[in-house]
């Protein structure tokens, strides 16, 4: 990594500028067309546009819903920025991308920008941000910064803009090729979810009411309330699997869009607690929701659905028995709800990758049978509404399963919109939860 000092300011001719930035849109064409990676491209360009603008480092981000994530990064706040992601919001980086338009700022302390990230603060003083755009639609940014104040100039601008243009292209076909095996792993899902998933509950239920027909004079009333009970589970199960493939099938054209109203959090995630408790009456449900807890904007129906895949998740991982606690309680401008079991727990390394697509843990694999497609719904819906979702090992053992939905401001709401009803459990549990602090943003994109 380089020191937090600018390359040395000896710009070449326009005749051997010109020709050098020619060069380097050729590099990036040819490398488009062959076997390279698209962060090796990316990575290469910045590299490549040091010796062209007099900057000290540099990132470039792509799109990927409402975030801005950094595939590529040089210079001394590598290492902060790289796999960053900045959320959608009134920051310049996101000026740039929404407007189209780059964004200069010549000083940073004399402008008021600040950087985010302490070594940026400190040492940033020139920043450019440059959007990426394909048939006017924005897919990425390229920023760079300097620790000296006016650094670049409208040339720099200039050529930067061509060296994107030039980027545009292998950022789509990246983005399509993902998106390609995206719906082709979703496809796979549906033919896997119906062949063997929706095929157990389905003969489960057909055997079992044949039995009964058949058998249903010799049952003692014991055996039959068993044997209805087994119908109800297995009919459960498969509205649960049909639930999930309907959120499959949106998510396979895209991102999932749904409807947001303000709703009450407690009062749904008492409903779900209540069913599930039905369910699995071996483990013992406890909700903990205080008074008055504010509205949050989300989706009635898909918010308990989230919940009670969390619930029979936490379930299925944890022994008879134990307690599964649900806690919900209101954090800045968010309600947050965590399921908190005293199962097997996840490692450090698996708690982002759950909520993949087929994503199951060796332990969880050996414990419980699974399709692998319940976690990634949940972060599907819940990304919908806006909110955060999140996995955690305990401390104490088992694991943390958590998500988060924003309030509801003055204007969604008709009246007094609160869980005033909302009747505590036995307490609230001390403590932040891993997803309590806002995630780092990106170093060098100043406010």
């Amino acid at each position: 990594m380089r020191g937090m000092t600018d390359r040395p300011d000896t710009r070449p001719s326009a005749g051997d500028r010109a020709l050098a930035t020619a060069e380097l849109v050729l590099e990036i064409v040819t490398a488009a067309s062959g076997e390279a990676e698209l962060d090796q491209i990316l990575h290469a360009a910045l590299d490549r546009l040091g010796a062209l603008v007099p900057l000290t480092g540099g990132s470039i981000a792509t799109i990927e819903g409402d975030e801005l994530v950094i595939r590529a990064a040089i210079g001394p706040f590598a290492s902060e920025a790289l796999g960053q992601r900045l959320r959608r919001g009134p920051g310049r980086s996101w000026r740039a991308v929404e407007t189209g338009e780059p964004i200069l700022v010549r000083d940073v302390r004399a402008e008021g920008a600040r950087p985010a990230g302490q070594k940026a603060a400190l040492a940033m003083r020139s920043w450019l941000a440059v959007p990426i755009a394909r048939s006017g639609r924005p897919i990425g940014l390229l920023e760079i910064d300097s620790t000296r104040p006016r650094a670049f100039s409208e040339e720099d601008v200039e050529l930067v803009g061509t060296i994107v243009r030039a980027l545009a292209g292998p950022i789509e076909l990246a983005a399509r090729y993902a998106a390609e095996r995206h719906a082709g792993l979703l496809r796979d899902a549906f033919v896997g979810v119906i062949s063997h998933e929706l095929r157990t509950p389905i003969t489960a239920v057909y055997g079992l009411s044949k039995m009964l027909r058949l058998r249903y004079e010799s049952l003692d009333p014991r055996e039959r309330m068993e044997v209805i009970a087994d119908i109800e589970s297995e009919a459960d199960r498969l509205q649960r699997l049909a639930e999930d493939l309907l959120v499959l099938s949106r998510a396979e054209g895209g991102r999932v869009e749904l409807a947001r109203e303000p709703i009450l959090l407690g009062h749904i995630a008492r409903r779900a607690s209540e069913a599930e408790a039905l369910r699995w009456p071996a483990r013992q449900f406890v909700i903990e929701t205080p008074t008055g807890l504010p509205a949050v904007l989300g989706e009635d129906t898909y918010v308990e659905q989230v919940i009670r895949n969390l619930l029979t998740n936490a379930a299925k991982y944890s022994p008879a028995g134990s307690t599964i606690r649900v806690v919900v309680d209101a954090r800045d401008r968010t309600v947050r709800l965590r399921i908190l079991d005293e199962g097997i727990g996840i490692s450090a390394e698996h708690g982002e990758r759950l909520f993949d697509l087929f994503y199951r843990g060796l332990e969880a694999a050996r414990t419980a049978s699974g399709a692998g497609i319940g976690l990634f719904v949940c972060r599907q819906l819940v990304e919908a509404m806006n909110g955060r979702i999140w996995a955690a090992a305990r401390p104490e053992g088992g694991a943390e399963f958590g998500f988060e939905l924003p309030v509801a401001t003055d204007s969604d709401l008709d009246d007094d919109f609160t869980d005033e009803d909302d009747v505590g459990g036995e307490g609230h549990e001390g403590g932040e939860g891993p997803n309590d602090r806002p995630a780092p943003a990106p170093a060098r994109a100043p406010r």
